[in-house]
């Protein structure tokens, strides 16, 4: 579609056949390029050194003043990301091999006609947007995964990212401790791309997350015919980081006979494929991570010492979530935040009351686990504010009678009042039922529940029970439903708030 060409369209015609110019000039002008003219060698010079020319050049071999031969490897040094398309009328096989060693992206003749040409643009431009585009891309990765781009504001942390600086600019291995979801890959991403290495790739492995017949074949690769199945040839994890950065996620679920092929890999710094004969050399910088305590392991003969020296040359201790201090509500509102973007809709803000039962709540699944729960609170809040009937009651539990939420001095809003209320109340039936024997329901009813004030709404206690019936089904719903004699429709149904349409799934 014809319109104004965009900054990014633009050719650069440096050849002196005034005609071919133009006709190149107003083909290009339909297909919404924008064109400068060079007559000459030195014309097309000063267009890209001085004035700053970056597109696509479309070059004649013959020039007035020099060879355009000449005029390539002068016009790359000042813009690297140029595409030159060389063009010529009397070109040989030796002209479009040399021109191809010195940086031409393609080489046409003049006798293919227009439409070959501009054909020719149109694919140096795709290529010439697609690097643009991977650029940009690495570059917001780069924002991304730095130690300033991680929200923190705990002292640990800061204390943490700090110590990291000493090796972001070094060689040596890196081995991240701490329990699962306190963000091990995000800080060695921020060691990735805060160090030289940041233009080269970043891999990542779970070494628990791929059985132990494959682990070895995705780390270290296999050539054709190495085994059963094996119908191409395939680089392993450790080829595909050369020049970059190889994570190893879960450490610690390596079996032994692959702990005695990384150590021979880290220490010779070359890996051989299955089936290879040719070790071939690499270039990687290895962080490893576990949650699990790899002297423990050690100790117990199922880690091998000599590997666990080689991977912590520098070991750093990752704190879990309830002990990274002003961290939760930091946390809690960013994912509040990024799933109302994602869903579209959903609550502006945590109230004080959610926020506190949050700080109470010990996170065992740390950082991850706040994520879900707060996605979870986006689905099922019935308001713009998430409250604390918004979160699982797995995370009410955790209050003791000490911890309740006391209303502040000075005027507060009613609504908030009523709300530190209900949780308060909430809570201490809560507690009040871990005091109790086996009973039946209508005893544990009267101690519950003596007055109409103590009532909670039928939906608080139906969602009550969903919650603990999933807890003590370890989150299958099946099981859960069937405890009930609910189907799984209706509970999935219960936790989004959905009104019930049916019952026509059973358990």
């Amino acid at each position: 579609m014809a319109g104004m060409p965009s900054p990014d369209r633009q050719v650069l015609i440096i050849d002196d056949e005034p005609s071919w110019v133009e006709v190149l000039s107003r083909e290009l002008k339909k297909q919404n390029y924008q064109t400068t003219v060079a007559y000459d060698a030195a014309s097309g010079r000063k267009a890209v050194v001085e004035d700053g020319f970056d597109g696509i050049v479309l070059l004649d071999l013959r020039l007035p003043d020099a060879d355009g031969m000449d005029l390539i490897e002068p016009l790359l040094a000042a813009r690297p990301g140029l595409r030159i398309i060389m063009m010529t009328a009397h070109g040989t096989a030796a002209d479009e091999d040399q021109a191809r060693q010195r940086g031409v992206h393609l080489f046409v003749s003049k006798s293919e006609g227009k439409s070959r040409i501009i054909g020719a643009v149109e694919s140096a431009m795709a290529l010439l947007k697609q690097a643009s585009e991977l650029e940009h891309y690495r570059e917001i990765l780069g924002e991304r995964y730095r130690f300033e781009g991680i929200l923190t504001r705990s002292p640990k942390m800061k204390k943490l990212f700090e110590m990291l600086e000493h090796v972001v600019d070094s060689k040596v291995s890196v081995l991240l401790q701490g329990e699962s979801g306190t963000g091990k890959e995000l800080v060695a991403r921020a060691l990735h791309y805060e160090g030289p290495r940041r233009n080269g790739p970043f891999i990542a492995v779970n070494c628990g997350g791929i059985p132990e017949t494959l682990l070895e074949s995705e780390l270290f690769g296999h050539e054709r015919g190495a085994f059963t199945g094996a119908v191409a040839l395939k680089k392993g994890k450790f080829e595909l980081a050369d020049g970059g950065t190889l994570f190893l996620d879960e450490i610690g679920e390596m079996p032994l006979h692959l702990q005695v092929k990384l150590l021979r890999v880290l220490q010779e710094r070359q890996v051989e494929r299955i089936g290879g004969t040719a070790p071939r050399s690499i270039d990687v910088r290895i962080v490893s991570a576990t949650h699990r305590d790899l002297m423990e392991m050690v100790r117990e003969k199922r880690f091998r010492e000599d590997l666990y020296y080689r991977l912590a040359v520098f070991p750093v201790y990752l704190p879990p979530l309830r002990e990274r201090e002003g961290d939760i509500g930091l946390l809690a509102q960013h994912f509040l935040e990024k799933a109302v973007r994602e869903e579209g809709k959903g609550p502006r803000a945590i109230s004080s009351a959610a926020l506190t039962a949050l700080e109470a709540y010990p996170f065992p699944g740390n950082v991850r686990e706040l994520e879900n729960i707060i996605n979870r609170a986006v689905l099922v809040a019935t308001n713009e504010v998430i409250v604390p009937r918004d979160l699982p009651l797995g995370v009410l539990e955790t209050f003791r009678p000490e911890d309740r939420v006391a209303p502040q001095a000075g005027p507060q809003p009613e609504r908030g009042l009523a709300e530190l209320d209900d949780v308060n109340r909430l809570v201490g039936q809560i507690n009040a039922a871990r005091a109790l024997p086996r009973v039946g329901l209508d005893q544990a009813f009267d101690v519950l529940f003596g007055s109409l004030a103590d009532l909670p709404s039928a939906d608080l206690v139906e969602q009550a029970l969903i919650e603990r019936a999933l807890k003590l089904a370890d989150g299958n719903v099946a099981e859960a439903a069937k405890a009930l004699g609910m189907s799984r429709a209706t509970i999935y149904r219960r936790i989004r708030k959905e009104p019930v349409k049916g019952e026509a799934e059973t358990a």
